[in-house]
């Protein structure tokens, strides 16, 4: 029956109008958070180069051992893997590339992607927005973690822009020889650890910064991508309820033209 096809064509216009406007709204949600980030992400870059520079004072025992590691080392992931569902191939693709990186070592997972990909990992952190308070917490656990597993070495898994990196976290990698003479106060035994542990917190607040802008991006894309979909679904559902429509009201002109012949 026209009508029977009518009234299911029109519940999944209204499926698809309801779906649309979801869609839209998610995507200026993670445009918003995008700008945000990227604010967020530029102001820390001077405090973050300022670090570096404080960080070169640190003596050997905070850096690499000089050498190649050894093959069968130890080691902390922490992997950053995004929050489920919604921004398309972003946080799957990262976790294809981080699966045989982490394969037979320890670790922490930054994210609801990640604890389902990775459910036997030793932590779990979940979808916060990023803030230097969550960045200390997911450091110092690392840290925590590689003391308690006896590893050796700790890295930080995430994206960065198009890219996906896993940068080293503990122990520090060696920077260029810092050729000036240093005062420290009050002493070497106070400040280096607190030096050292602040410069591990501001490297994992920026990898949190640059996986929330990537994702934020995967976001934006994916939700333009839903919505062009269900506008496209509804232009075609459209075209079919006004043919089929018309095809009825044309039927039912005959119909009653035929009827008018018969009685004259």
């Amino acid at each position: 029956m026209p009508e029977n096809d009518l009234f299911e064509i029109k519940k999944r216009m209204t499926a698809a109008t309801k779906t649309s406007k979801i869609t839209r709204t998610m995507e200026l949600i993670a445009s918003s958070r995008l700008h945000k980030g990227k604010i967020l992400l530029a102001n820390y870059q001077g405090w973050l180069r300022h670090m570096r520079e404080a960080a070169r004072c640190l003596p050997d025992s905070y850096f690499e051992p000089l050498g190649d590691a050894p093959k069968d080392s130890k080691k902390v992931y922490v992997v950053l893997g995004g929050s489920k569902g919604l921004s398309g191939a972003y946080s799957p693709n990262l976790l294809q590339y981080a699966k045989p990186i982490v394969s037979g070592h320890t670790i922490v997972a930054v994210g609801s992607a990640t604890e389902a990909f990775f459910p036997k990992a030793h932590s779990f952190f979940g979808d916060e927005v990023p803030t230097t308070n969550y960045a200390n917490t997911i450091a110092r656990t690392a840290k925590a973690v590689c003391e308690s597993t006896e590893s050796d070495e700790v890295y930080i898994i995430y994206t960065r822009g198009s890219k996906h990196v896993a940068d080293q976290l503990f122990p520090l990698k060696r920077m260029e020889e810092y050729d000036v003479s240093v005062i420290v106060e009050p002493s070497e035994q106070v400040l280096f650890p607190m030096l050292f542990e602040e410069y591990a917190e501001s490297i994992v607040y920026e990898a949190l910064l640059q996986a929330f802008i990537s994702e934020q991006i995967a976001r934006v894309s994916a939700m333009d991508s839903a919505t062009q979909n269900a506008d496209e679904i509804l232009t075609d559902l459209k075209a079919t309820y006004n043919r089929i429509r018309q095809t009825s009201i044309t039927q039912e002109i005959i119909t009653v033209s035929n009827a008018a012949r018969g009685d004259g």
